[in-house]
């Protein structure tokens, strides 16, 4: 089976659209698509549901993918087996990243990967479900490595720890409770809170807390960004638990409590999967992520 049609496949399987498939591979719509439709005929099974509007996966696509990304990490450790250590690394890499995060230079480390491995093509993904759809993701083969913030306990995954994260109560500086020396889940039960939408570690980190207690929460603010949750807070919208790290920007407008019955903590991790050996090509990304942490961020 042809590399480069698995690798055409993969790439408009990822897109879901020829022009960006195209110009992502630098080459022709129509030699694209004919390597994908040689591909089928080789399998004798349709893999994409073409229209003059959209491209989507059929069945037999959908089931084809992962394992059409596990034959290309299969030829690269191959390959690494033959050749010298170092030849320079093909393939391709995709990065899933949380949405606000500058703790890692996200930038900085894709621009020294590239420099140092120009033949590896490298894409960044982000997902509206936040840590858990690009925990499946990876699971599902389309992500190789992905910085969330959430514990992987009973997942076929690789963690590498970057930083640690403990919550405390966000409180608006006018609240009754901004003067207390703590405070338990049970005292801000009936508070509005501010929070990740569902899916987030933040999120579920919180709710398994207030469940485990056997209590209720409303939560009226949802935001995609943790680093904006204080400055909601500060508004007056509601209260929150966060690492204090990110009250910082609220300045006086907020203040912090420590939470007597329940320590919650989420560690900013690189995840993997644990299911697929590492391509030399994620090997050598995971090796530079320690050169691009940024001491000066909070997230």
């Amino acid at each position: 089976m042809d590399q480069r049609r698995l690798e055409y496949f993969i790439t408009v399987a990822e897109e879901l659209n020829f022009t960006r498939a195209a110009q992502r591979l630098h080459v022709t719509q129509s030699t694209l698509s004919a390597g994908v439709k040689a591909l089928e005929q080789e399998l004798r099974a349709e893999l994409l549901i073409r229209s003059t509007r959209s491209v989507g996966l059929t069945e037999a696509g959908a089931a084809f993918l992962p394992e059409a990304r596990t034959a290309i990490e299969a030829l690269d450790r191959a390959r690494a087996v033959v050749e010298p250590l170092s030849t320079g690394l093909r393939g391709s890499l995709t990065v899933g990243v949380l949405s606000g995060l500058t703790v890692i230079d996200v930038p900085a480390l894709a621009g020294d990967f590239h420099r140092r491995h120009p033949e590896v093509r490298l894409r960044t993904e982000t997902s509206q479900r936040g840590a858990s759809g690009l925990i499946q993701r990876i699971k599902e083969g389309h992500v190789d490595v992905a910085f969330v913030g959430t514990d992987i306990k009973g997942e076929p995954l690789t963690a590498r720890p970057l930083k640690r994260y403990h919550l405390q109560l966000l409180v608006p500086a006018d609240h009754p409770l901004a003067s207390r020396k703590s405070a338990r889940l049970r005292d801000i039960a009936g508070e509005p809170f501010v929070d990740m939408p569902p899916g987030f570690g933040q999120r579920h980190l919180v709710d398994d807390a207030f469940t485990r207690a056997e209590l209720a929460r409303r939560v009226l603010i949802e935001v995609s960004d943790i680093t904006t949750i204080a400055d909601y807070v500060a508004h007056g919208l509601g209260v929150a638990l966060l690492p204090p790290e990110f009250a910082a920007a609220a300045g006086d407008a907020v203040r912090t409590v420590p939470v007597a019955d329940a320590r919650l903590s989420w560690t900013l991790n690189a995840v993997a999967s644990a299911a697929r050996p590492p391509t030399r090509a994620l090997r050598a990304f995971l090796d530079l992520i320690p050169h691009h942490i940024r001491r000066d961020r909070v997230f």
